[in-house]
């Protein structure tokens, strides 16, 4: 009976672990989140910057904390094995452009409004999703920011990473799956890089 209690206990013990860990995990992922997003904020605000200069402050910013490449391996699904490591380069290069230049477009377009992290999930031990409302004066819009931490830390980025975005529900990541797979069934690959590099 006294090894069955100790047993019980054990299990406990490393279970409350376990949970206090991930616990722990979760808010310094969140400071480091809502410091970052504090840090996007104050660059936009300085009205000293020049919109070019502005969003390159901003694109550095938020670098370390995106995994724009696994977002390009991912968004082609099983064609990205398919590319020779040259078109492999290439699309990452144009994809990563792209969401960056799609980002600095959206910063176009702020007027004072605030994040605020209304829920965490971690499905798994190596995946949590912030759930986030973005306040304005009329209107609240729901963004869910996707994080993976690699297996092995990636050189420069955070331990981290977001790797998709969710917008009212709608995923970037699976929006241009869906608009590459399409594209690319009746067209190529290097077509769809040429037009990739048309929209930069």
């Amino acid at each position: 009976m006294r090894g069955l209690y100790k047993k019980f206990l054990l299990f406990f013990l490393v279970a409350f672990m376990a949970q206090n860990a991930a616990a722990n995990e979760q808010v310094q992922l969140q400071n480091r989140f809502l410091k970052k997003i504090d840090e996007v904020v104050l660059i936009v605000e300085d009205k000293k910057l020049s919109k070019d200069i502005r969003n390159r402050n901003i694109v550095k910013a938020l670098t370390p904390m995106f995994d724009f490449e696994l977002m390009a391996k991912l968004s082609l699904g099983n064609v990205w094995k398919e590319l020779s490591s040259k078109d492999a380069k290439k699309f990452v290069d144009l994809y990563v452009e792209r969401m960056k230049n799609s980002y600095s477009a959206k910063i176009d377009a702020y007027e004072g409004e605030k994040v605020q992290i209304k829920k965490i999930e971690q499905p798994k031990s190596d995946r949590i999703a912030f759930v986030t409302d973005l306040t304005g004066k009329e209107n609240r819009l729901e963004i869910v920011y996707k994080f993976y931490r690699p297996k092995i830390k990636i050189s420069g980025k955070d331990e981290w990473l977001i790797y998709d975005v969710e917008i009212l529900g709608v995923s970037i990541l699976k929006t241009d799956r869906a608009q590459f797979r399409e594209f690319l069934q009746t067209k190529s690959i290097n077509e769809l890089m040429d037009v990739l590099a048309k929209q930069l």
